[in-house]
């Protein structure tokens, strides 16, 4: 997957961001599996809003564990989400 947030390959992620090998982390927003494998460039302008949607509704301190979660399930966020994202889980 292209433009990761976290590369996986530290024991700690130096983003601060959790490491999942699998999905266990799961959050209602199952649609957003449609995405799975596409690069964030080549995410169209209403997939990338889709995300951002789902984005928008979680909970600060959800941010992180969301991320890991789309992370382990293939699916790219776009740069907008992802600056956002790490700015978020810097602030905790």
């Amino acid at each position: 997957m292209t433009n990761d947030i976290c590369c996986g390959q530290h024991l700690d992620c130096e983003k601060g961001l959790r490491i999942l090998r699998d999905e266990s982390l799961y959050y209602n927003d199952e649609e957003l599996d449609a995405y799975k494998g596409i690069a964030a460039e080549d995410l169209t302008e209403e997939q990338a809003a889709e995300i951002r949607e789902v984005f928008q509704t979680l909970m600060p301190k959800e941010v992180s564990d969301w991320v890991c979660a789309m992370q382990a399930r293939g699916i790219s966020l776009p740069a907008d989400v992802r600056e956002e994202a790490l700015l978020l889980i810097s602030e905790q």
